[in-house]
């Protein structure tokens, strides 16, 4: 499989997500343009619904969601 269609997600930095408490949970982020997306941690880390994520493998709302559950686990 190529890797443009491979699932990505934006791993933490501060914790391990692989059996997290936290896995499954779902995070609404509000888009610059209205849209709303939802960040779920994964036992590979996280994923965003937009289309954004799917192309790069991390976005802003992505990487919001990041920041502050770390910042919540210091």
């Amino acid at each position: 499989m190529a890797r443009k269609f491979t699932k990505r997600y934006l791993k933490p930095s501060s914790f391990d997500p692989k059996d997290h408490w936290m896995v499954g949970i779902e995070w609404p982020v509000k888009g610059s343009k209205g849209n709303e997306y939802l960040v779920t941690l994964h036992d590979k880390g996280f994923e965003c619904e937009c289309t954004g994520f799917a192309f790069h493998g991390y976005c802003k709302h992505s990487k919001a969601v990041v920041k502050q559950v770390e910042g919540a686990m210091r």
